[in-house]
């Protein structure tokens, strides 16, 4: 037995000539200045509690986006008065004094409406021929807001007497009455509380008959208040 034992320590005393032994690897972390460790630990928690933060946030827009989906818009023309709607230069060229009262009804019981455009065009036979951009603004829930756009000037209508449009101005003249397309342009968002929605852009189409202030009659008859049609959020 002895002898074993001496047999064992005679070769641990023997020369290593085999492959050079690799040294141990160093220990995770080791070599890293103790504030560079702390300095990514708190970049990686910053960046959890955002994204964290982003997440609830997106749940909290959702859960309410289900809870009060919004309803359209409601608007409607209270009054409209022309004092100067007729052809010149033969028929090519429309002079025109037109102001519109419109109404618009926010009916939602939780959404304010936040006006980021409010633009009014003005057409006749199909043609364009005034355009007014209104200032923004922000409509609380259950209300109702006043626009008066005002188009004021001279267009040109198609290619003289023959154009359609002034074909319809003949016809209307001897009616009383002038059929104008008042279209308001929105682009809007819905907030509700802190939360805004995405941008959506109805539009309201509002087909209004207005006396020829040249008529008395038909000035006598007035205007009958219109509703207008709007498109739904979506």
């Amino acid at each position: 037995m002895a002898s074993s034992h001496e047999h064992k320590i005679d070769h641990l005393d023997q020369a290593y000539y085999g492959p050079p032994i690799p040294p141990a690897a160093p220990a995770a972390g080791a070599g890293v200045h103790p504030a560079r460790r702390g300095t990514y630990a708190l970049l990686c928690l910053a960046f959890r509690v955002l994204t964290l933060a982003l997440i609830a946030l997106g749940v909290v827009a959702l859960v309410l986006w289900l809870l009060y989906q919004p309803s359209s818009l409601k608007a409607y023309v209270n009054s409209a008065q022309l004092t100067r709607f007729v052809l010149a230069d033969n028929g090519t060229q429309l002079r025109y004094n037109l102001t519109v009262g419109v109404s618009i009804r926010n009916p939602n019981r939780k959404q304010a409406v936040v006006y980021r455009r409010l633009e009014a065009v003005a057409l006749y036979g199909g043609e364009q021929f005034g355009y007014v951009d209104l200032p923004r603004m922000r409509q609380e829930s259950k209300s109702t807001v006043q626009i008066r756009p005002g188009f004021r000037g001279q267009a040109a209508l198609g290619a003289g007497a023959a154009a359609p449009a002034a074909a319809l101005f003949g016809r209307e003249k001897q009616e009383g009455f002038f059929g104008i397309d008042v279209k308001l342009h929105m682009r809007v968002r819905l907030k509700v509380i802190v939360v805004n929605s995405v941008e959506y852009r109805p539009d309201a189409d509002c087909f209004i008959r207005v006396p020829d202030p040249s008529n008395a009659t038909a000035v006598a008859l007035g205007f009958t208040p219109t509703q207008c049609h709007v498109d739904d959020f979506s």
